[in-house]
């Protein structure tokens, strides 16, 4: 139109000029407005509405103040349909009963033996019983191993008629995770499952023992448990080459805050990188401290890893596999969904956003089902 208008009227060149000028200038003022107009969407969106990533097939809920786009068009309303609805069994109110790999203990409560007999002179028979169940709990005991390895030795030749061994015998020092030490094994488990699988800190450990008489510092315990990863450093090993020998690999990393640490401020971030691969049925799960987020902390991870590495949207992965021509970079469909949702939250005009959602909800339901109707996995 623009052009048969520019014939018509036999505009000049540079008036010509101007007006496509302004048509280019107001195209590009349109895009600009619905790029601002899609991220107040979304701010309005984020502020007032839920904030959970998911899509429900029947859910379409408008933006609080969003404009309506056009009138709506009206529609004759069709028929109503009926359906029998079936009645649905309600869970059963009260308390769930006690599992049973838990230890029973039989405690009997009988009436005294002088009233088991009637007035009649006749004795009372047991017509039946009233069972009840509590969990009991036993605090927990710590005793002192003493362990004593008697010496043997020949009062007769004293050892002279069988010199190719010792005169004094005596039974060999039971292995331990520290040598001379206080702590038997047991109480390595414990101390060390208490700190990292039950977040409780070595200063409380340190109170739960005075309260049974016991006295181990905090201090004891931390060198206990760099002690023991010391030993196991073998066993490490073997897990980090389980990650490896799968073809598919997963990391990520996430912050940490670190009191104290040598060189470096209370307030700096610091991060633990995670790793998980390995077999299907023997998956490992590998948590290793790093000071930053630096690129050469995954290099050095992925060193001799061939396969699938699948990670988010962070460039260090991109960086650190990028001389690695057996590494197969992949993404992250969790991460590449939440701007799927936030560009369909935005309100655009487009349909596009609601498919790809569609389509990776519809990917997601299949691999539930055929993780479920698989064996579980063995996590170490």
């Amino acid at each position: 139109m623009l052009n048969q208008a520019i014939q018509q009227e036999k505009l000049s060149p540079e008036v010509i000029r101007y007006i496509k000028e302004l048509e280019t200038n107001l195209q590009e003022y349109q895009y600009k407005y619905l790029e601002i107009k899609e991220k107040y969407d979304l701010l309005v969106y984020e502020r007032f509405m839920r904030s959970a990533e998911q899509m429900l097939a029947d859910e379409r809920q408008p933006l609080l103040f969003a404009e309506e786009a056009g009138q709506a068009e009206t529609k004759e309303e069709e028929p109503q349909e009926f359906e029998t609805v079936k009645s649905f069994t309600r869970k059963k109110a009260g308390r769930r009963p006690i599992s049973a790999n838990i230890e029973r203990r039989e405690r009997i409560i009988d009436i005294p033996e002088s009233e088991k007999t009637c007035a009649c002179g006749a004795e009372l028979t047991r017509t039946g019983e009233e069972i009840s169940e509590k969990l009991v709990i036993i605090p927990m005991r710590i005793y002192t191993g003493h362990i004593v390895r008697p010496k043997h030795a020949c009062r007769r030749c004293e050892g002279t008629e069988d010199e190719g061994k010792p005169t004094v015998r005596i039974a060999p020092v039971e292995k331990s995770m520290i040598p001379r030490g206080i702590a038997s094994d047991s109480v390595l488990v414990m101390v060390i499952t208490q700190k990292f699988e039950m977040r409780l800190p070595y200063y409380r450990q340190e109170k739960q023992f005075e309260q049974i008489g016991v006295v181990i510092s905090r201090q004891d315990m931390a060198n206990w448990q760099q002690q023991v990863f010391n030993v196991l450093k073998p066993l490490f090993i073997l897990l980090k080459a389980m990650i490896k020998s799968w073809s598919v690999l997963r990391m990520d990393e996430t912050p940490v805050q670190v009191m104290g640490e040598e060189d470096r401020e209370d307030t700096q971030k610091s991060y633990m990188w995670l790793a998980l691969g390995g077999p299907p049925d023997k998956t490992v799960a590998w948590y290793e401290y790093r000071p930053t987020r630096a690129a050469y902390n995954a290099k050095a991870f992925l060193e001799g890893y061939s396969g699938y590495l699948q990670t988010d949207g962070y460039e260090g992965y991109d960086s650190a596999v990028k001389d690695m021509p057996g590494i197969i970079h992949v993404g992250c469909l969790a991460h590449v969904r939440r701007h799927f949702f936030e560009a369909e939250k935005a309100g655009g005009q487009g349909k596009t956003a609601g498919e790809a959602l569609e389509y990776i909800i519809l990917k997601k339901n299949q691999e539930t089902k055929k993780t479920s109707s698989s064996k579980p996995t063995k996590n170490f």
